[in-house]
């Protein structure tokens, strides 16, 4: 197989939660979900087959697609994916060769509530939680 299987054709953004904090005056500062990347990340995707997602909802978690990213150390469950103009939760990730390789993160369908609203989405910064 040697990474000839998950082409990765498509693109997708992941979102991290950044905390929120004070300003200079002790005020709260809201805080937001932030872009992994400055620009959309090249992936693979795929829907999961029958068989993955009743295995899913036997430990009540649905998950209904997986992505194969290449090498990122920073991807956290409960961050968010946006492809193709829907959002998606993590739920789990998967490495291959101990952080070395592919990462597999699957994800469930986000409901209503769980989208971020547009103003909790904060512009790319450098030097976020990804370090890029």
């Amino acid at each position: 197989m040697n990474k000839q299987y998950y082409l990765k054709d498509k693109k997708a953004m992941i979102y991290w939660e950044k905390p929120g904090g004070q300003d200079k005056d002790g005020f709260p500062v809201k805080g937001g979900y932030v872009p992994f990347a400055p620009e959309l990340l090249w992936c693979y995707a795929r829907q999961l087959s029958q068989n993955q997602r009743y295995a899913s909802a036997y430990y009540d978690v649905n998950e209904t697609r997986f992505f194969v990213f290449n090498h990122i150390l920073d991807i956290d469950v409960y961050d968010f994916i946006f492809y193709r103009d829907k959002w998606y939760q993590i739920t789990r990730v998967d490495t291959m060769d101990d952080y070395k390789s592919d990462m597999f993160v699957y994800v469930k369908d986000c409901e209503k509530g769980e989208i971020p609203r547009p103003s909790e989405v904060l512009p790319y910064e450098p030097c976020g939680r990804s370090g890029m």
